[in-house]
C-alpha cells in the first residue's frame, strides 16, 4: 500500500509538474481534487506531520479553528495552586524577614497555606457544545492525563491551569 501511494504522487508529480499554481489546481474535478487531497492527506498521516502538540493556556479553543478535530491526550502541566503556593512561600519568607522578634515562623505558617492550595487545586478540562453547554468535564491534578475526542463544532475550555495537548494515534 505504501509503495502504491508513493507510486501515484510520483506520477502525480510527474504528470503535473505545476500542480501547485493555482489554474492547475483549478482546472482538476471536483473527484480528482478529492482523491488529490486524500492522498496527500493520507501520506502526511503516514510521515507523522498531521500530528499536533501544543501548550494550551487558560482560555476557550474553537475546535475547527484554534486546534483541529481528532483525538487528543490532554496533560496537565500546572495548576493554580502551584503558582498560590509559591506566592505563600515568597510571602512567608517576606515577613520572616520583617519580623524577626514575633519568633513567629511565618515561612512554615505560610508554606502550609500554599502546600494546601497546592493539593487541593485541578485544572479544569472542559467541552463545550454550540451554546456554551458543558458536554464533558474533566479535572486532573498535575501531570494527569485524559484522553479526549474533540469534534468540529465543540469548544475547549482550560480553567485554572495550563495543559498539554497531543495527537493521539
Amino acid at each position: 500500500m505504501k509503495k502504491f501511494v508513493f507510486v501515484l504522487l510520483a506520477v502525480l508529480i510527474m504528470a503535473h509538474p505545476v500542480l501547485g499554481q493555482s489554474d492547475e489546481v483549478r482546472s482538476l474535478s471536483d473527484d480528482q481534487l478529492r482523491s488529490l487531497y486524500e492522498t496527500v492527506k493520507a501520506e502526511m498521516s503516514r510521515r507523522g506531520l498531521d500530528s499536533v502538540e501544543m501548550t494550551l493556556q487558560e482560555g476557550k479553543y474553537i475546535i475547527g479553528k484554534d486546534i483541529p478535530a481528532g483525538s487528543y491526550t490532554i496533560t496537565c502541566l500546572s495548576t493554580e495552586g502551584e503558582d498560590l503556593n509559591n506566592m505563600y512561600n515568597s510571602l512567608g519568607s517576606a515577613y520572616n524577614s520583617l519580623d524577626s522578634s514575633s519568633g513567629t515562623d511565618w515561612g512554615s505558617l505560610f508554606g502550609a497555606l500554599g502546600g494546601l492550595m497546592e493539593d487541593i487545586s485541578e485544572l479544569e478540562v472542559e467541552i463545550l457544545g454550540d451554546y456554551g453547554d458543558v458536554l464533558k468535564k474533566v479535572t486532573l491534578k498535575k501531570d494527569a492525563s485524559v484522553d479526549l475526542t474533540l469534534n468540529e463544532g465543540t469548544a475547549l475550555q482550560i480553567s485554572e491551569g495550563t495543559a498539554k495537548l497531543s495527537s493521539r494515534k
